[in-house]
């Protein structure tokens, strides 16, 4: 899709993300899943496979790696053809706790795609090639020091979360 950069697996899709100070793509709410989807479908790339940072890797329970957070509860975009079902996507909140339960959990279908032709998301195998969309997130855990910004130089508007479509259409 890109000459630029090459479908890549889960892993180093991650790790290239990270070298730019960014991350691969979490969705923690319905209304940025279905803007993405929108987003890729209304320019032609829902024919494309692309990594999201969600998987289940170590554990029996979804999270994004990018936020650490479980798979939200309230929407599930897990397509019906998958080995998982919507059950899977919500099976605790506690990491910890389900970690210690899970035994055997390797690669093999534990990293989440969105998958072509409707976007929907599937396990797959995290060595599998695939396209991918980094984010930039903006983080309140770290220390960005207490050099004030004057009013005047202030933005009027900024959003929490900006996705920024590296993969996709800056390096086009």
């Amino acid at each position: 899709m890109n000459p630029f950069i090459p479908e890549l697996n889960y892993f180093l899709a991650y790790q290239y993300c990270r070298s730019l100070g960014l991350q691969l793509v979490s969705f923690e709410t319905k209304e940025k899943a279905d803007l993405m989807m929108k987003y890729l479908k209304n320019t032609g790339y829902a024919k494309y496979d692309f990594w999201t940072s969600g998987n289940r890797l170590g554990t029996d329970m979804f999270l994004w790696m990018s936020t650490g957070s479980p798979f939200n509860s309230t929407f599930n975009y897990m397509n019906k053809s998958s080995k998982d079902n919507a059950a899977d996507a919500s099976r605790g909140t506690n990491p910890q706790q389900v970690s210690q339960k899970s035994v055997g959990i390797g690669n093999i279908n534990s990293c989440m795609a969105m998958s072509s032709p409707n976007l929907m998301w599937s396990t797959v195998d995290c060595m599998l090639l695939k396209n991918f969309i980094c984010e930039q997130t903006r983080s309140y855990h770290y220390n960005y020091g207490t050099n004030s910004v004057p009013a005047s130089l202030s933005l009027k508007h900024r959003p929490e979360t900006e996705c920024i479509f590296w993969a996709i259409d800056n390096l086009l």
